[in-house]
């Protein structure tokens, strides 16, 4: 399975009017650059001596928390605390701590996780004036938590991060987890729904969704018994005049969500993370974003193995990161980068009617053939066998037997 990272740079859209720390600006420096693929990026930085990829150059923008860990609790390397309870492999993960609970953190290995993380953090860093994140399908508040640990541990900008769940004892997860870390729920905007294409009511699966009879494995859904609110991507962006990272993963509504609010999303949103859940839900996220003119960064699909940094890593989900052109360019290329999405969504309107013409050209040969004289034989041939030996007879066997003795 073919899996794309490609790399686009981040212009001066992103970066007016902030106050840069030399470490900071090297690393985004290193971030503008422009190749196509985070390989070549590797390759040039390996010739220059480096040798560090461009998501190590963002996680080394923060040192690694050590420091003791309560008891059942675990803590990933931002020093986000999450109670092991949640999800029960974490329950070995604590029982493993050193007998004193006192832990040196390190930096994600490469996994579905590590691709999750690099999004998060380069959001925040460049960020500028004010973070907004929306986590949909947010579980615990897992994401929007080690994104305000982020942002408090380089300086605390104004933030704005909103965390739909609609499982009921996952939404209270959310606040406990919170607090546990030092952050205020107040200041985060909580919602207890289902996102959906549209605002109402819509059925969900609430309850514990059990991994082979063992642990939740919080992959419940819409399409179950119980009505929950359901709140659509367009109604939550309505008050927010950009957004620095969507972290989406609904459990295969994720492309009728998007599509839902496709205009706004391309008006407001520079970065949107998602966890895919089907190969039909994956080409119609490409065919989305390609229409859109948004840049692909990421695209593993799911149930595949791939190798990264000369490492074996296996997706279970799959993973598609997109950036939206507009807040990567400067005011100056703004043309540009409108040439750019035209020539993407003209590029994706090609494709779809080559797709098209496929269909009709396969459409046609079954209808000729269907009109042929061969054809009509054939099925009056069809229509007589079964009307002399009815299928499962004993007479229907012996001609089958005789008619594979001819053949053969």
């Amino acid at each position: 399975m073919t899996a794309v990272i490609q790399a686009e740079g981040l212009g001066k859209r992103y970066q007016r009017g902030v106050t840069w720390e030399p470490g900071l600006r090297h690393t985004l420096d290193k971030l503008a650059w422009l190749p196509q693929s985070v390989a070549r990026r590797e390759r040039r930085w390996k010739e220059r001596g480096c040798g560090k990829s461009m998501q190590d150059q963002v996680f080394e923008r923060f040192p690694c928390w050590q420091g003791p860990v309560p008891e059942g609790f675990v803590v990933d390397f931002l020093g986000v605390l999450t109670r092991a309870a949640y999800y029960e492999p974490y329950l070995k993960v604590s029982q493993g701590y050193p007998a004193d609970r006192y832990v040196r953190t390190e930096y994600p290995p490469i996994s579905e996780d590590y691709f999750e993380w690099a999004d998060v953090l380069e959001s925040v860093l460049v960020a500028r004036d004010h973070f907004t994140m929306i986590e949909l399908g947010a579980g615990w508040g897992r994401w929007v938590t080690k994104a305000a640990v982020a942002l408090r541990s380089i300086g605390g900008l104004p933030s704005t991060c909103i965390a739909v769940e609609a499982e009921p004892s996952h939404f209270r997860f959310i606040t406990e987890h919170l607090g546990d870390n030092g952050l205020d729920s107040k200041r985060f905007r909580l919602i207890e729904a289902a996102v959906a294409r549209a605002d109402g009511k819509i059925g969900f699966q609430v309850g514990t969704n059990l991994w082979e009879g063992t642990f939740d494995l919080y992959s419940q859904a819409i399409g179950g018994p119980q009505l929950v609110e359901a709140v659509s991507l367009r109604t939550l962006l309505a008050p927010l005049v950009s957004v620095d990272l969507i972290d989406l993963d609904v459990q295969g509504a994720e492309l009728e969500v998007l599509e839902g609010a496709a205009d706004e999303l391309d008006q407001k949103v520079k970065r949107v993370h998602i966890g895919t859940h089907s190969r039909r839900v994956e080409e119609g996220l490409r065919s989305l974003f390609g229409r859109l003119g948004w840049k692909c960064r990421y695209d593993f699909p799911g149930s595949s193995t791939v190798e990264i940094q000369g490492k074996t890593t296996h997706f279970q989900d799959g993973i598609q990161t997109w950036l939206n052109p507009s807040f990567l360019a400067s005011p100056a290329n703004d043309v540009a980068v409108l040439q750019d999405k035209l020539r993407a969504a003209r590029g994706e309107g090609a494709r779809l009617w080559a797709e098209l013409e496929k269909v009709r050209e396969t459409l046609d040969r079954e209808r000729l053939s269907r009109d042929s004289v061969a054809w009509r034989l054939m099925e009056k041939s069809r229509r007589l066998r079964d009307r002399v030996a009815p299928s499962g007879t004993h007479r229907r066997k012996l001609l089958e037997f005789v008619s594979k003795k001819i053949r053969g």
